[in-house]
């Protein structure tokens, strides 16, 4: 199975340009714990609620700071890639969430609780 059969679309993203503050609001509106950081199509970073707390209030940085001061850079996977790439790339890289895309272009987002739920069901299916 590819990634583009899990991941989440349309995805939730926010520009460099965005406070911390509207990030992390942004974060709760859309219910997930990871915002590519994007500009246009391209994925620049990623930024996370552990940044957020790490690498911001940790910090005690202005909720003003914008995103682009706390980012990691992306560690993105294709959307035609098989799962069971993205479940090995996910530990070696040592991230929980992945951005997908498609010939560059910013298209999804798969999470460790994805491919979590998709082997669940899988399995599952194999014991019935």
């Amino acid at each position: 199975m590819q990634i583009q059969r899990v991941m989440n679309t349309p995805p939730a993203s926010v520009l460099a340009t965005v406070c911390l503050e509207d990030a992390a609001r942004h974060m709760a509106d859309a219910g997930v714990g990871a915002l590519p950081v994007v500009d246009g199509d391209d994925v620049i970073g990623i930024v996370t609620d552990r940044d957020l707390v790490v690498r911001a209030m940790a910090r005690r940085l202005p909720q003003q700071t914008r995103v682009e001061a706390i980012r990691s850079p992306p560690r993105t996977v294709e959307a035609d890639t098989a799962v069971a790439f993205a479940i090995i790339k996910m530990p070696a890289a040592q991230v929980r969430h992945l951005p997908v895309v498609a010939e560059g272009r910013f298209v999804g987002m798969v999470s460790f609780d994805d491919l979590f739920r998709q082997l669940t069901q899988e399995l599952g299916d194999l014991a019935a």
